[in-house]
């Protein structure tokens, strides 16, 4: 009973350890994707602003420094804006909020670009990871909406680009513990953050892969948890993630099952240390009683053996053949797709052979029949038995009629080819009929009525010049 209630123990604390592991990583997921979400929000509105800027009358009245404050004034200032700009039709930056940036320049071969030319209602547009060439290399995501007359005729694109550091600074405020991980990825597999944080990775496609793959299914839901192996470090991890409404990214906070489990740990090791010094004590108090009851035992296990084994030929005796019988047929009849055969096995003339040879190599003959036959049943669970004088039994669970066929000629067919001499049989050498029945409970009303179709058609197979096998 101690050692149930320490198990129970045990296994609601590990139970407990894992739900709020898994509520804690959800919440912060969930402070993650509101906190994205907003910001997205925000930037997307800041692209509405710049495309309703750029298309206002106003704006060809004013100056260039008048118009660059008007365009770019209210988010000049933003962190992780790296530049916002307009393309006109044909992809060419019209204005930017980079003072002597390049105008003219063609984009208009860019995803952000083409994606919001072709298609009229995309809305917001996020691209891959770009390594931008500005003053210092930058990794950032483009993100660009469409801007079109009033009659809906594409004019161009607004965009800005989005420095990944965002993502970085924003995961950094969020404590994950030991071994812990905070990555968005695309549900296309590309990375767009991961922390701990490695340049290498960003921007790379890790569709292929197989830690990847086997998690791509799951993660087209909102959010959900798994358990996975870290193809880089080997450490197990329980996840949970989050999409980004609105967006093909997912976040995802992975924590160590070893940090998870740690405490839960820590009393395991003092239950099991307590469990194993009261194992120690109560062995030392009953090892008199425990050396005796083995004796009582392996004392009963011996007569039980003896009273169902075959001396002689060491498979299962009448008695074990009858229950394991019963056994099958009542498992048989309590399923509708149950199956099972009785070969009945006879050694051809074998009271001629003990005339001739003697009736200790008619033993001897017996023990050799047996060993063959019982090492060609096809399953450990199928039972061989020796029914009485040179009778045989096997029972093959599971086998229907032609399989039982089978399993009857690799029989026949490994006796006769033992080649064990005998006179005064037509063949020269020690041969069995065998007589093969399948259970059908409609033809047969119960175990005995299907013994005695098997010795039927044994009696058949002896009747038709032995070392032959018939099915009734």
């Amino acid at each position: 009973m101690m050692f149930g209630l320490c198990s129970w123990v045990l296994y609601k604390s590990h139970d407990e350890a894992r739900h709020y592991a898994l509520e804690t990583s959800q919440n912060l997921t969930l402070i993650a994707q509101r906190d994205i979400a907003r910001n997205l929000e925000i930037l997307s509105l800041s692209l509405d602003t710049l495309a309703d800027r750029y298309q206002h009358s106003l704006l060809r009245q004013l100056s260039r420094d008048q118009r660059h404050s008007f365009l770019f004034g209210s988010t000049l200032g933003a962190q992780h804006i790296v530049v916002m700009a307009v393309l006109d039709a044909q992809g060419k930056v019209v204005v930017s909020s980079r003072q002597g940036a390049q105008l003219g320049k063609d984009y208009g071969d860019r995803a952000y670009f083409t994606v919001q030319r072709d298609t009229f209602d995309h809305g917001l547009y996020i691209s891959k990871p770009i390594n931008a060439k500005l003053d210092t290399d930058l990794q950032v995501l483009v993100l660009s909406k469409r801007m079109s007359s009033a009659d809906g005729t594409f004019t161009g694109v607004v965009l800005m680009a989005l420095d990944l550091n965002y993502f970085r600074d924003l995961f950094s405020g969020l404590a994950l513990g030991s071994e812990g991980v905070m990555s968005l990825y695309s549900r296309d597999g590309v990375v767009y953050m991961r922390l701990p944080f490695a340049e290498s990775v960003i921007g790379r496609d890790i569709s292929k892969s197989s830690g990847f793959q086997q998690i791509a299914p799951l993660i087209q839901q909102d959010s959900g948890s798994f358990f996975l192996r870290g193809v880089n470090d080997g450490i197990r991890r329980l996840y949970a993630f989050r999409e980004i409404p609105g967006t093909e990214l997912v976040l995802f906070v992975g924590r160590s099952e070893q940090d998870i489990y740690r405490h839960w740990t820590e009393i395991l090791y003092t239950i099991v240390s307590l469990m194993v010094l009261f194992s120690l004590v109560c062995l030392l108090l009953f090892r008199v009683l425990k050396k005796e009851l083995r004796k009582r035992f392996e004392a009963e296990q011996k007569l039980h053996q003896l009273t169902r084994i075959d001396g002689l030929t060491g498979l299962l005796n009448r008695r074990a053949l009858d229950d394991a019988l019963r056994s099958i047929w009542s498992s048989c009849n309590r399923s509708s797709q149950g199956v099972f055969s009785i070969l009945f096995i006879d050694v051809d003339h074998f009271k001629l052979y003990n005339d001739t040879y003697g009736h200790q190599k008619g033993d001897d003959a017996l023990t050799a029949v047996a060993t063959c036959f019982a090492g060609e049943l096809p399953r450990n669970s199928d039972v061989a038995a020796r029914y009485g004088g040179e009778e045989f039994i096997a029972v093959l669970g599971e086998t229907d009629a032609p399989g039982a066929l089978q399993v009857a000629e690799k029989i026949r067919r490994a006796i006769a080819e033992m080649a064990l001499p005998h006179a005064s049989s037509a063949h020269g050498i020690v041969t069995v009929s065998i007589g093969v029945a399948t259970y059908n409970r409609q033809r047969y009303g119960d175990i005995d009525a299907l013994l005695k179709a098997a010795d039927a058609a044994l009696y058949q197979a002896k009747g038709g010049g032995r070392n032959t096998i018939r099915q009734a």
